[in-house]
Order: structure tokens, then C-alpha cells, then sequence
């Protein structure tokens, strides 16, 4: 009896083993692999961080270390981006929309399809209007806040429906895009939403949004607020007034950034620029002026003379020295005006009579040439921004702008010529065991 009792235990516990090691055995393989929690946790929603439903493999690992992804596919991705952002890079240098316009809307990275989107704003391409409205409508955030950027630089009225509803978005950054676009539509209707909602606005990067794209308008009732704007406590604020008088590119416009120049010393490289930026007469004769009334500022005549040669405006250019000075249509004495020119009025010399002229100046009779300059008009509905007429020479101080001269490269010297060889550096003695060459020896 007793040893059936035994046999009945040990029967029981060597069933009992044979069920319990495939078990552990079974849960040793299972810990391996990810847990369903694992592998489907959710993403962040930084835009930055790839995600899986774009392709892009995540690195998790388990408490002992375990790589859950595949490293290969890491890699793949890697790869894929960096290809990516070098493609929209080469496509904008070489300006090829059509490829920006491809890479926009098929790349599987949402970060290289920002960048096709950003590309195409800086490049200005109206061709790629359609593509960022088809990226607004379908993509996701980080892609439509490029898209609306995108569509903030190119300003074209085919985007004004997106730029109202964009405006009411809660996202930030569209909003701020929103406005800035509207500006640069010039569609009356957007110049009232600015007016209304974005100067009156809480948001002080809408409200400059706003500012800057006034000044896309030119309408002559704007100044004022770009003169209050200027006048304020608040420095951003008077900087994105300068933007704005620069985006007015008015004769009147450049007049206020000149007497700007003056008083704001805080503002003074920014107005350089803003002027520099706006290649035209208007802007090239306020550097000018401002060369002449600060003639004695060896740093601002400096930073002139660069933002003039970066303009290319070589050539002769005039200051007038007097007072109502006449402009005539023809170069001699008792032709008809064209107005009376005022003292410290800049223009460019286009060229000089072939003979002299004698006038009675204050009693005294001066002989000199007359010139002819071109210079800005007075007249608001004037169809050029300059007129031409000519000038006695007597009543002008002229100044030459040259480009500095190229220095030439120097020939290198043959090894034939008989010039005497430049003395070489002697390496020094380095001792027997080193083995290490001197700095000299490279």
C-alpha cells in the first residue's frame, strides 16, 4: 500500500513537470517580442518626430535592453530624409518648381514636404500656388503651416479664400501667415480685414503681420499709421514701421526712412538695408543724401559706400548747392524751365554740354558747363519716377562713385626665373626615438 502511495506521487509530479517546462519555455520565446502596448502606443505630435503611419521607423526598447525595430530600417529612413531635404535644396538653387511641386505632394517625409512647400514660397513660383492649396487640404499640420508661408511670399489673390479662413484658424502660425498674405494680394477687401482685425488685434505678431503688409498698398493714407507705428515705445514695432515704409517704395516713403536715419540711431542699419533692398531711384538718392548730410560719420559713409556698390550705382551724381535753382529743357541761357530744382536735391549726371556757358551770378560773371541730370519728380501722377533737364554747372557739387579697382592676381614666379628662393624654415632636431614628424616637416 505504502508503495503505491509513492508511485501515485511520483507519477503526479512527473506529469505535473511535463506540463510546467513547455510553459516557461513558451513564455522565455514570447518575452522577446514587443507587447501589443508596446508596439501601438501612440506618437508624439511634435512635427519633427517621424511617425509610423509617414514610414518612419521608432527605436524602442525593452527593460532589458532589446532593440524592438529593425536598425536597418532606421537607417532607411535617415537616408531618405537627407536625400529628400538635398533634393528641394538643389531643385530651389537651380529654380525647378516642377520638381519642389513633385516632392511637395509625394514624399513620404512630412518634414522634406515642408520644405518643398517654404521653397516654393521664397522662389516667388506662382506655379506652385496649387500645389500648397492641395497641401492645405489634405496634409497634415506642421506641412499646411509651411504651405501657408509658402503662400504668405507669393501674395497671389487665388490664395485670399485660404488666407480668410486661415485667419480664424486656431493654429498660431497660420493666422500670422494668414495676414502677412494680405497684404501682398493687394485686394481692397484684404487691405479692410487689416485695417480692422489685424491692426486691432491682441496678438502683437499680427498686428505686425499687418503693419508690413499695408505697405504692399501704397495708398498715400497709410503713412500715417507707419508714422505712428515709428513713433512708438515699442522697438518691434518701429521696426516693422521701417519694413513697411520700405514695402511703400514711395518717394515719400524713402523721405521718412531718411529723416529716420537721423533720428533714430537704433534704426539705422535696418533703414540702410530697407533702403538697399528697394533698388530704385527713389531709395538710391536717399543713400545719397544721407552720404552727404553725415559726410563727416567715417562708419556711416563706410556702410553707404557698401550698400551703393552693392547696388552697382556707379557714375557721376549732383547736390545741388543753391536754392531754386532752374531746370531747363535745352542747355543755354533763357530755355524753357521744367521747375526749380532745391538745395541739397540729389540726381544723376547723365552728361555734359559740348561747350561752355557764361552766367551773371551775384554780380559776377561765371563761365561753366551745363549739365544734364536726371532727377526724381515732383508730380504724384507723373508716368516715370524721374525727369531729365539741365543744369548750370555753378550751382552743383558733383560726385564720382567708381567701383574699386580688381587687384590682380600675382604670377606665380618660374621655376626658371632668376630670383633668389625664399628661405625655408628649418625643421628642428627631434630626437632619436621619436618617430613623430615636426609641424614644420608638413
Amino acid at each position: 500500500m505504502q508503495i503505491r502511495t509513492h508511485l501515485n506521487t511520483f507519477l503526479f509530479l512527473l506529469f505535473l513537470g511535463l506540463f510546467l517546462i513547455p510553459g516557461n519555455h513558451f513564455a522565455q520565446r514570447s518575452g522577446d517580442a514587443p507587447s501589443p502596448e508596446t508596439s501601438d502606443q501612440q506618437h508624439s505630435n511634435d512635427p519633427g518626430t517621424p511617425s509610423n503611419s509617414g514610414g518612419a521607423p521608432t527605436e524602442n526598447s525593452s527593460s532589458d535592453g532589446n532593440t524592438f525595430q529593425d536598425k536597418k530600417e532606421i537607417k532607411k529612413y535617415n537616408n531618405q530624409f537627407k536625400r529628400g531635404l538635398l533634393s528641394v535644396f538643389q531643385a530651389e538653387a537651380n529654380h525647378n518648381t516642377a520638381k519642389l511641386n513633385q516632392l511637395g505632394l509625394t514624399h513620404p517625409i512630412p518634414r522634406v514636404r515642408a520644405a518643398a512647400a517654404l521653397a516654393l514660397g521664397r522662389l516667388g513660383a506662382k506655379s506652385g500656388i496649387k500645389t500648397l492649396h492641395r497641401m492645405i487640404d489634405r496634409d497634415g499640420e506642421s506641412v499646411r503651416q509651411a504651405a501657408y508661408q509658402g503662400l504668405a511670399d507669393i501674395g497671389s489673390r487665388t490664395s485670399l479664400d485660404y488666407f480668410y479662413v486661415g485667419a480664424k484658424s486656431p493654429d498660431k502660425e497660420i493666422r500670422i501667415a494668414s495676414f502677412r498674405g494680405m497684404g501682398k494680394t493687394g485686394d481692397p477687401g484684404a487691405r479692410e480685414v487689416l485695417l480692422r482685425k489685424g491692426l486691432t488685434s491682441d496678438e502683437k505678431e499680427i498686428v505686425k503681420a499687418s503693419i508690413s503688409g499695408l505697405g504692399h498698398y501704397q495708398a498715400p493714407e497709410d503713412i500715417k499709421v507707419f508714422i505712428d507705428y515709428l513713433n512708438s515705445s515699442d522697438e518691434e514695432l518701429q521696426k516693422v514701421a521701417v519694413e513697411a515704409l520700405g514695402n511703400h517704395k514711395t518717394r515719400t516713403a524713402m523721405r521718412i526712412l531718411e529723416d529716420a536715419f537721423r533720428d533714430k540711431e537704433n534704426l539705422r542699419f535696418q533703414i540702410l538695408d530697407t533702403l538697399t533692398a528697394r533698388k530704385n531711384t527713389f531709395a538710391i538718392f536717399a543713400l545719397l543724401r544721407i552720404l552727404n548730410n553725415f559726410s563727416d560719420s567715417e562708419a556711416v559713409v563706410k556702410e553707404v559706400a557698401i550698400r551703393l556698390y552693392k547696388l552697382k550705382a556707379f557714375g557721376r551724381y549732383m547736390t545741388v548747392s543753391s536754392e531754386n535753382v532752374p531746370l531747363l529743357k535745352e542747355p543755354f541761357v533763357g530755355a524753357p524751365k521744367i521747375r526749380d530744382l532745391d538745395g541739397g536735391e540729389v540726381g544723376k549726371i547723365l552728361k555734359k554740354s559740348p561747350k561752355r556757358y557764361i552766367l551773371d551770378l551775384n554780380g559776377q560773371r561765371v563761365e561753366d558747363f551745363y549739365y544734364k541730370v536726371s532727377v526724381n519728380t515732383k508730380f504724384k501722377d507723373a508716368f516715370s519716377d524721374t525727369a531729365s533737364g539741365w543744369v548750370f554747372g555753378s550751382f552743383i557739387k558733383i560726385r564720382n562713385i567708381t567701383p574699386t579697382a580688381k587687384s590682380k592676381k600675382r604670377k606665380r614666379p618660374s621655376i626658371l626665373d632668376d630670383e633668389t628662393p625664399a628661405p625655408q624654415l628649418t625643421p628642428p632636431p627631434s630626437d632619436a626615438g621619436d618617430g613623430n614628424p615636426s609641424a614644420e616637416a608638413h
